[in-house]
C-alpha cells in the first residue's frame, strides 16, 4: 500500500505539495458506519459512484469539472479559519484532480481542498481509502468523514456534489492540534466550500 504525501508535510514546509490524499474530518456526533484501519489511500485507481452504492440525495448536482479549488474558499472564509498564507495550487496524483493547500502562518493546522472528478464519496467506504468512515451531511449534501487513530493529526471529509465527483477536504494539524478539533473543523470548512460552489 503506497502512502500519500499528507498535508502535514505541506504544513512542515509551509509550501504547496504535489500529491494529495482523501477527504477530511467531521463533527463529533455521527455514528460510524464502517471501520477499517490505517489512513492511507491505496494506489488503486479511484472508483466512481456516490456513497456506498446508494442513490445520492443532494439538493442539486454541481459539476466540478471547471472548478478551481483555490477559489472554493473565499478570502472572507479563509480569514474566518485563520488561513492567512497564500493558497497553493497543485494536482492530486491520487485523484488526478486539481487541489489547493490553505495554510496558517502559526502552523496550528492547514486545509487541502481537492475538486475530485474521478471518484465519488464511495472512495471512503468501498475499501479504496483505509479509514474509519462516518456518514453525515454538509449543507444538505451527503458526506463521509474518514479518520484513524493511527493518523491522529489528520481528518478527511468528502462531500458528494455530483455522481462520480466529490469536494474533498483534508484538515491536518501540526502544532499538536487534537484530532477531535480537526474533525470539528472539517465539516465547517467543507460547508464553506459547498456554500461557494452553490453560490458560484
Amino acid at each position: 500500500m503506497r502512502r500519500v504525501v499528507p498535508l502535514l508535510a505541506a504544513l512542515a514546509l509551509l509550501t504547496g505539495c504535489s500529491e494529495t490524499t482523501g477527504g477530511s474530518g467531521t463533527a463529533g456526533g455521527p455514528t460510524p458506519t464502517s471501520a477499517s484501519g490505517s489512513t492511507a489511500p491505496t494506489s488503486a485507481a479511484p472508483t466512481s459512484g456516490s456513497s456506498a452504492g446508494k442513490p445520492a440525495d443532494r439538493p442539486k448536482a454541481i459539476d466540478l469539472g471547471k472548478s478551481d479549488p483555490c477559489a472554493l474558499l473565499t478570502e472572507a472564509q479563509r480569514a474566518a479559519f485563520g488561513l492567512d498564507r497564500p493558497p497553493r495550487a497543485s494536482t492530486s496524483t491520487v485523484y488526478q484532480s486539481p487541489t489547493c493547500d490553505f495554510l496558517r502562518g502559526d502552523r496550528k493546522y492547514g486545509v487541502r481542498v481537492t475538486a475530485v472528478t474521478t471518484t465519488g464519496i464511495a472512495w471512503y467506504t468501498d475499501g479504496s481509502f483505509d479509514v474509519e468512515a462516518q456518514e453525515l451531511q454538509v449543507a444538505g449534501f451527503p458526506a463521509v468523514l474518514g479518520s484513524s487513530p493511527e493518523d491522529p493529526q489528520t481528518c478527511y471529509l468528502g462531500v458528494d456534489v455530483s455522481d462520480g465527483q466529490m469536494a474533498d477536504v483534508q484538515v491536518a494539524g501540526f502544532e499538536g492540534t487534537p484530532q477531535e478539533e480537526l474533525c470539528r473543523l472539517a465539516p465547517q470548512v467543507a460547508g464553506a466550500v459547498v456554500e461557494t460552489l452553490v453560490n458560484g
